[in-house]
């Protein structure tokens, strides 16, 4: 096990390029039940084939995909195109829905059966790799040539009762159980605790990005992850999705893929000019420990919006004179997880997390 786990370090640091040589994962959408699909990006300028290339599932920290399941792709990838990989499914039973049809339909390849890459749920590290001839993959991966990594192989005991990975790290938090009650959830090397100290409440799913969202890489990334992280912090080179809001007013974030099949990347010389950032936003302290917090941007802030996590908002300003640094006062004391959006001079928004204790 030792000597896999270092032939594993020796694969997939976050890897950024001028140099657009391979493939890598432009979208993760973990949704309800079995929605989950995968797209690869295609960042050169010439079409390459994918039967050379497999997708491995390393299920609940394991250090080897068997579990986990490993599809080849098929067909061939145009340059500055996306190829779309769906959960096959399409029966249900009692234990395992059925894929969503309509997701089905922007599959460019529909997975195989359980155990297959499809059937994450967060807390899977997901490889894209390549063997010779497209011959099948070896459990020890000898055979293999990194392309892109989500998440940290591995892991092991430390993830096999936990879901997702989190922003924050080795940090103990309070929430409400289910019963109402003051439970702890324990949150080590970014990876957010299943079950608080009862063993038997759930923990904040709340926390995690990986957990029931839709990620897009960031137009930035021209390449994939070739070694294994310690730890994986997704917001490195991943954007949760914007969330949208329901019938009833609130926002969700579950089960939207409207970005399947198409990526915007620096890589393609026809979008290049086209791709505004959003802006990067700092916000301090954070945690926050009071009523109040400051923001920060490299773009002018339009306004600021709070919202709780069922996407009630508790917070909005308008700002009269546009500026780069604000003072909130959200005038009563939270505590918990929130979502910070700002928009900025030209309606772009960005979207964060913050934590109230």
């Amino acid at each position: 096990m030792k000597n896999l786990l270092l032939l594993l370090g020796l694969f997939f640091t976050v890897f950024f390029t001028s140099a657009q040589t391979d493939l890598f994962f432009s979208e993760y959408a973990e949704g309800s039940g079995n929605n989950k699909g995968i797209e690869i990006y295609n960042p050169t300028d010439q079409p390459i084939d994918l039967s050379n290339y497999y997708v491995l599932r390393f299920s609940n920290g394991n250090s080897i995909f068997t579990s986990g399941g490993a599809t080849q792709l098929v067909g061939t990838i145009e340059p500055y195109t996306t190829h779309v990989l769906v959960n096959g499914q399409t029966t249900s039973t009692p234990t395992s829905p059925a894929c969503s049809p309509e997701m089905q339909a922007l599959a460019d390849q529909l997975d195989h059966d359980y155990p297959a890459p499809t059937y994450m749920n967060g807390n899977d590290a997901i490889a894209l790799v390549k063997t010779p001839s497209g011959e099948p993959p070896n459990a020890d991966m000898s055979n293999v040539t990194p392309v892109d990594l989500i998440g940290e192989i591995g892991l092991g005991s430390l993830i096999s009762a936990e879901t997702g990975w989190s922003y924050v790290q080795d940090s103990t938090l309070t929430y409400s159980g289910s019963a109402g009650d003051t439970v702890t959830g324990q949150v080590i090397n970014y990876i957010v605790q299943k079950f608080a100290d009862d063993g038997e409440t759930y923990g904040p799913f709340w926390m995690s990005w990986t957990s029931d969202h839709s990620l897009i890489r960031k137009p930035e990334v021209v390449g994939g992850v070739l070694s294994n992280p310690n730890p994986f912090v997704v917001t490195q080179q991943w954007d949760t999705v914007p969330g949208q809001l329901d019938t009833s007013g609130y926002f969700v974030y579950k089960d939207i893929w409207d970005n399947l099949g198409t990526h915007s990347c620096i890589a393609d010389p026809s979008a290049i000019h086209e791709f505004i950032p959003n802006g990067v936003l700092s916000i301090y302290p954070n945690p926050v420990v009071s009523e109040r917090f400051t923001i920060t941007s490299d773009k002018l802030i339009k306004s600021v919006q709070i919202f709780d996590l069922n996407g009630k908002e508790v917070y909005n300003k308008t700002f009269v004179s546009l500026q780069k640094e604000a003072e909130v006062k959200v005038g009563q004391k939270h505590l918990g997880i929130y979502l910070v959006k700002a928009t900025f001079s030209n309606n772009n928004t960005i979207t964060q997390k913050i934590l109230f204790r």
